[in-house]
């Protein structure tokens, strides 16, 4: 058993310029289990990538990661099932799309691990943005488990620590990517907030990892409120027809409605978990981002299409908006901005994603009160749905008349 060996699925922003930071810290040979046969490749015959590393008051720092294999998962299965049996320690970042797949991949890497006798300890550290991914990913191993001793295995040595993924990742700059076509470009966050409580052997000995408690609320927390932050600048920007991140955190229409609302979540945060304000602000050991989008030379830009993908997802029921404003409304609290950010995502036009696509166009057939029925999953047949319904679907039409130029700030 290779004792210093980290296997990270998904190769993205996160899985290369996040986690394969933090393990190649403490001297962690990296296996990157990614879907892209393309970015497989490349990754190969290159041999390394570029970590392009932004701070708010330092110049960039640019450094390479090179110990590294590269498996893809579509037609390499074998080769990924061997990766996971083999280490003590692995990383998940990916969309929530991949969760059959790469369950069912850890599935037969437990049968694998059983049939060889390998009775240590799988920790995986989750790195998403979707609720309950532990539950998500456990329901699709047992989908591959069968026997008593395999589920047993499970639910003993194999652990999934949640994460809180406070390191930015942006697109590279084209000059960052005539440098390094497989660059990445992230913040500078030190460490990664954990579950401390989950972890089935000891975590990865000198990892830079700050365990906390109370992990459901958290992880709902960064949905709720810092996603939702940033997702409704996304679809506030599109709306009035900017492009980029740094356009729409200039206009103080939209930084106020996306305060408002953050404040609204944090309301439903402290009813619905029992969390203090005081708790609220206090989950990092430092400051939690010295590269702060909001702060950088403006000329770093970040595309609004980027931030607002995806938008069947982000307004689906118990997500970004829908969560908070639905625990909004059952402790007392009317989520007006909560409600107006969502109304504004079923603007949210990108000809290349294509659930916004789909979105628009069952609008324009079907009206958005049966929309937000649909993507929303909110029911007439439950007062605090129906009424939210009634809040987003005023919000859509007001939204619709408003010249977005003609407002006092």
């Amino acid at each position: 058993m290779a004792k210093k060996q980290a296997v990270l699925i998904g190769a993205g922003k996160i899985g290369r310029g996040y986690l394969a930071d933090l393990f190649s810290q403490i001297g962690y040979h990296l296996t990157f289990l990614e879907y892209s046969e393309e970015l497989v490749k490349k990754m190969r015959e290159q041999g390394y990538y570029t970590v392009n590393m932004a701070h708010a008051d330092a110049p960039d720092e640019v450094f390479k990661i090179s110990n590294y294999d590269a498996f893809c998962t579509q037609t390499e299965e074998e080769q990924c099932i061997r990766a996971i049996a083999d280490t003590n320690y692995g990383s998940i970042h990916v969309f929530p799309g991949a969760c059959e797949s790469i369950g069912h991949m850890i599935g037969k890497a437990i049968q694998l691990r059983i049939a060889e006798g390998n009775q240590e300890t799988l920790d995986f550290l989750i790195c998403v943005n979707f609720l309950k991914p532990t539950q998500i990913l456990k329901g699709y191993i047992n989908e591959i488990l069968s026997t008593p001793e395999e589920k047993a295995y499970l639910e003993e040595k194999v652990g999934f620590s949640e994460c809180l993924v406070h390191r930015n990742g942006m697109v590279p700059t084209p000059e960052q990517l005539a440098k390094d076509p497989i660059a990445v470009y992230a913040g500078d966050t030190p460490h990664l907030t954990a579950d401390g409580e989950a972890f089935k052997g000891e975590p990865p000995a000198g990892m830079n990892l700050h365990l906390i408690d109370k992990m459901e609320g958290r992880l709902t927390q960064k949905i709720w409120n810092i996603n939702m932050r940033h997702c409704c600048t996304a679809f506030y920007g599109r709306k009035f027809g900017y492009t980029y991140y740094d356009e729409s955190i200039s206009n103080l229409y939209i930084v106020r409605c996306r305060d408002l609302a953050a404040s609204e979540a944090n309301f439903a945060l402290c009813a619905e978990f029992g969390f203090t304000m005081q708790e609220l602000m206090n989950i990092f050991p430092e400051k939690k981002e010295r590269f702060d989008p909001e702060k950088v030379d403006r000329s770093e830009k970040d595309l609004l299409d980027r931030i607002g993908a995806d938008p069947i997802r982000k307004l689906a029921k118990g997500d970004r908006f829908i969560g908070p404003a639905l625990a909004c409304l059952k402790h007392g609290r009317m989520p007006y901005y909560l409600a107006r950010g969502a109304a504004m995502g079923y603007y949210f036009k990108n000809e290349n994603d294509p659930a916004a696509c789909e979105i628009l166009a069952y609008v324009a057939e079907h009206g958005i009160w049966d929309a937000v029925t649909k993507y929303s999953g909110l029911s007439d047949d439950e007062p605090c749905e129906k009424l939210l319904k009634e809040l987003i679907v005023g919000h859509y039409y007001e939204a619709g008349e408003m010249d977005p130029f003609d407002i006092e700030y």
